[in-house]
C-alpha cells in the first residue's frame, strides 16, 4: 500500500506495464490492453477508474504457449456477443454497465465503434439510459441470475435485436443477432394481411389412430372481422377447426378440406353464413400445403347483395314488360353498304307486341318469336308510311316523337312514342282507341255545352227584354189605376192593385238575380288585376244609404287587401251580397253590427287544401255580423239556389244571393266557409289564390 510501481515485484515493475499505464491514463477509462514479460509470458491486463485519484488494474497471465482459441471462437461467430461488469455505487445499487469485451460484430450490429464500447459505460452511449427497459432488465438479471430473452427494437438505430442475457460473474454476458431484415418482412407481412381484404390461416391436420383426418388445428393467419359473428369463441388461437365453427361439420365444408388436404389438389368455392343479424357470403379458396391447407376467404357480401338486388331489379323488369298492356319494341338500325338506314332489327319485345301488332301480320305470333327478326320482314307496308319515317328521324336527330295514327280499316287508334335508346329506338305502342272514342264523346258534348250555353245566352236576352218589359207595363198600369181611380175604388180594390204591384216588383227582382246568375256561368271575362281594397270601400259607399237607415255599425280590421286577378263586377257582386246579408239578418230593434276581417295568408294556412289552384299567397275576406243567425245543419243549403231559411214577410229577398257568391268563389278557384249559431250571428269567410 502506498509503494510505486517500480518498487514492486514482476510484473507490477516491467517497464513495458508502467510504460503502457503512462499512456493509457490519457486515454477514455475502462480500457483493456496486452503486454509482454521477457521472463514471465503475455499478460491481458483491464484498467478502469474508481474516482479521480485511484485507478484499479486487473492483471492475467497468459500462457505463450497457449493458443486464443476462446478469443478466435468470439471473434468468429456470426452473433454479437458483449460482456458487461455492473458499476455500482457505494450503496451497493447498481447504476451503470461497462462492456469489457466486445466482439466486432457485435460493434457492427449496433453502429458503434469497439473503443467506444469498451471505454465508455452504457449511460455515456445512451444518454437516457433510465429510460431504456434493458438497462432495468439487464439490473434484474444481474440481481436474480434468471436470464433473460427479447425482441428488442432500437428506435434511433431502427433496429431489431434478438437478445439473450445471462448473468456472468458480477455483470452479463449478451448475445444477439440483428434480426431487423427479417422483422420488417415479418411486420410487412402481417400489415399486409391485416390489410388485405381476404383472410388467409393455415389449419394442421389432426388425425386419428387410423390416420383418418378427424378435425384440423388452427394455425397462424389473420381473418375477417365478419367471422366474429360465426363462432362461440373470441379467439382462434389453438383452437381446433370444429369447435369453432361447428357448422362446417353438417355444410359439406369439412369435407371438402379433407379432400384437398388427402387428395393435394386445389378447390374454389362459395360458402353462405347466417348470421343472427344477416346472411354473408364468402368467395373461398383451400390450398394444400404440408400436413394442412391454407384457406382464403374473401367477404363477397356487397358484391352478392348488389347482385341479387340486380336480379330482382331484372325480375321486376321482366314482370313489368310482360304485364304491361302497351307494345315495348327495341330497335337497331340496319344499313346498307353506303351507310343508308335500310331495315331496323328488333332487340326487344314484350307480349303486348304479339296482340297489338297481330291485326297488321295477319297472322298469330309470339314475342319470342319476332326478337332478332328485321322490321320490314314482318311489316312491309310499313316502309311507305309515316311510322317508318318517324323511326328514321329519330335515328337521325336524336329527337324523340310522339304521333297517334289512325287504322280506319281496322277501327282502332295508337299512340306511338318512339325515343332513342343506345344506339337504336325504343318504340312504345299504346291501343288508345277507348281514348279515342271518349275524346269523340267529350268533343261532342262540347259542341253541345256551346249550345246550351247558346240557348242560355238567348234566355238572358228574353229575360232582360222581353220579360221585363211587360212586368214594367204591368207596373205602370197598376201605378196609374192607383193614381186616377184611387176615389172610384173602395179599399179592397186598392189592396188588390197594391198586392199586384208588389208581385210585379218581386218578379223584376226575380228575373234580374236569375239574369245575374246566369252570367256568372256564361259570360267569362278574363281576369285582370282588381284592387279588393278599393272595390271593398266602393262596395260600402254603395250601401251608405242602407248603413245610415239601419245605423249598422261596421268595424274593419287585418291586413290591407292587395289586387288579386280577378273579374271586377263579380267580385262587385260577391262583396255586395255578403254585407247585404250582414245588414239585412238582424234581430228586431236591435241596429247591425258587422266585422269585417281581412288576413294574408299562406296555403298551408287554410282550413283545407283548395284543390284548383297551385298559389302559395292567398286573401281571406270574413263577414261577421251579429244577427239572427242559423243552424250549422243548413251551411251546406244556404248556398242553393232559391233557398230560404225565413218567410218573405219577415225578410226581403230571391235567395239568389249567396248562390251568387258561391259562384263567384268558384269561379275564382277560392273558398268559403259559414258558421253560425241560431241567435248569435252568422260569419261567412272567403279565401282566394293572389295569383
Amino acid at each position: 500500500m502506498g509503494a510505486q510501481l517500480d518498487q514492486l515485484p514482476l510484473p507490477f515493475s516491467t517497464p513495458a506495464l508502467i510504460e503502457r499505464l503512462e499512456s493509457a491514463v490519457h486515454q477514455a477509462l475502462p480500457t483493456q490492453f496486452t503486454f509482454a514479460h521477457p521472463a514471465d509470458g503475455t499478460y491481458h491486463c483491464d484498467l478502469m477508474q474508481v474516482d479521480d485519484c485511484r485507478l484499479v488494474l486487473s492483471l492475467e497471465r497468459r500462457d505463450p504457449e497457449e493458443p486464443l482459441a476462446l478469443a478466435d471462437i468470439v471473434e468468429t461467430m456470426p452473433s454479437g456477443l458483449v460482456v458487461f461488469r455492473a458499476i455500482r455505487d457505494e450503496h451497493q445499487v447498481i447504476v451503470d454497465f461497462q462492456a469489457i469485451l466486445c466482439n466486432q460484430v457485435g460493434a457492427d450490429i449496433v453502429g458503434q465503434s469497439r473503443e467506444t464500447i469498451l471505454t465508455q459505460p452504457i449511460s455515456k452511449r445512451y444518454e437516457k439510459m433510465q429510460e431504456y427497459a434493458f438497462f432495468h432488465q439487464y439490473v434484474a438479471v444481474v440481481e436474480s441470475g434468471k436470464p433473460h430473452d427479447q425482441l428488442l427494437h432500437l428506435p434511433t438505430l431502427d433496429l431489431w435485436l434478438d437478445v439473450s442475457v445471462v448473468k456472468y460473474g458480477d455483470g452479463l454476458l449478451v448475445s444477439f443477432q440483428d434480426v431487423t431484415v427479417g422483422q420488417k418482412t415479418a411486420s410487412l407481412l402481417a400489415s399486409v394481411m391485416n390489410s388485405s381484404p381476404a383472410a388467409v390461416r393455415y389449419y394442421e391436420a389432426i388425425r386419428d389412430s387410423d390416420g383418418q383426418i378427424i378435425d384440423f388445428m388452427t394455425s397462424t393467419g389473420n381473418e375477417l372481422a365478419a367471422y366474429r359473428d360465426f363462432r362461440p369463441y373470441p379467439s382462434t388461437t389453438g383452437r381446433r377447426l370444429l369447435d369453432l365453427y361447428p357448422h362446417l361439420k353438417t355444410n359439406g365444408i369439412f369435407e371438402r378440406y379433407v379432400a384437398v388436404v388427402e387428395s393435394g389438389e386445389s378447390q374454389r368455392f362459395e360458402t353462405t353464413y347466417e348470421g343472427p343479424s344477416q346472411l354473408s357470403w364468402f368467395d373461398s379458396t383451400a390450398v394444400p400445403h404440408g400436413n394442412g391447407f391454407v384457406i382464403t376467404n374473401l367477404d363477397i357480401t356487397p358484391f352478392k347483395r348488389a347482385q341479387l338486388a340486380q336480379q330482382r331489379q331484372s325480375e321486376l323488369i321482366t314482370e313489368v314488360l310482360n304485364s304491361s298492356a302497351t307494345s315495348i319494341l327495341v330497335l337497331e338500325p340496319l344499313y346498307d353498304e353506303a351507310h343508308q338506314l335500310t331495315d331496323f332489327r328488333i332487340t326487344l319485345a314484350n307480349p303486348a307486341t304479339q296482340t297489338l301488332f297481330a291485326p297488321f301480320v295477319g297472322r298469330d305470333f309470339t314475342h319470342e318469336s319476332i326478337r332478332q327478326q328485321n322490321l320490314l320482314t314482318l311489316f312491309p307496308a310499313i316502309r311507305e308510311r309515316d311510322l317508318f319515317k318517324a323511326l328514321t328521324a329519330v335515328i337521325s336527330t336524336g329527337q324523340p316523337l310522339q304521333e297517334a295514327v289512325d287504322y280506319p280499316q281496322l277501327g282502332i287508334t295508337y299512340d306511338y312514342a318512339i325515343s332513342p335508346f343506345q344506339t337504336g329506338v325504343l318504340m312504345i305502342t299504346t291501343d288508345i282507341t277507348p281514348l279515342r272514342t271518349y275524346q269523340q264523346q267529350l268533343e261532342a258534348n262540347n259542341a253541345a255545352l256551346v249550345r246550351s250555353n247558346d240557348y242560355l245566352q238567348q234566355f238572358a236576352y228574353v229575360a232582360s227584354h222581353d220579360l221585363q218589359e211587360p212586368l214594367r207595363k204591368i207596373y205602370a198600369f197598376g201605378d196609374l189605376l192607383l193614381k186616377q181611380y184611387t176615389p172610384v175604388l173602395d179599399a179592397n180594390g186598392q189592396d188588390l192593385l197594391q198586392r199586384m204591384q208588389s208581385a210585379a216588383i218581386r218578379m223584376q227582382t226575380l228575373v234580374k238575380d236569375l239574369l245575374d246568375y246566369s252570367r256568372l256561368t256564361t259570360l267569362q271575362t278574363p281576369f285582370e288585376p282588381v284592387s279588393l281594397q278599393d272595390l271593398l270601400r266602393a262596395t260600402l259607399d254603395d250601401l251608405e244609404t242602407t248603413i245610415q237607415a239601419t245605423k249598422a255599425t261596421i268595424t274593419q280590421s287585418g291586413d290591407a287587401l292587395p289586387a288579386i286577378p280577378a273579374d271586377k263586377t263579380q267580385m262587385g257582386q260577391l262583396l255586395q251580397n255578403l254585407l247585404t246579408n250582414a245588414l239585412k239578418f238582424t234581430r228586431p230593434g236591435e241596429p247591425p253590427q258587422v266585422r269585417i276581417t281581412t288576413h294574408l295568408l299562406e296555403a298551408d294556412q287554410l282550413p283545407y287544401p283548395a284543390r284548383q289552384s297551385a298559389s302559395n299567397q292567398w286573401v281571406s275576406l270574413c263577414v261577421a255580423d251579429a244577427g239572427i243567425g242559423f243552424d250549422e245543419a243548413y251551411q251546406e243549403r244556404i248556398f242553393e239556389l232559391f233557398h230560404r231559411l225565413h218567410g218573405r214577410s219577415k225578410y226581403t229577398g230571391t235567395g239568389i244571393g249567396l248562390a251568387v257568391v258561391k259562384k263567384v268563389v268558384d269561379n275564382h278557384h277560392g273558398l268559403i266557409t259559414a258558421s253560425s249559431q241560431p241567435g248569435k250571428g252568422a260569419t261567412f269567410t272567403v279565401y282566394l289564390p293572389q295569383h
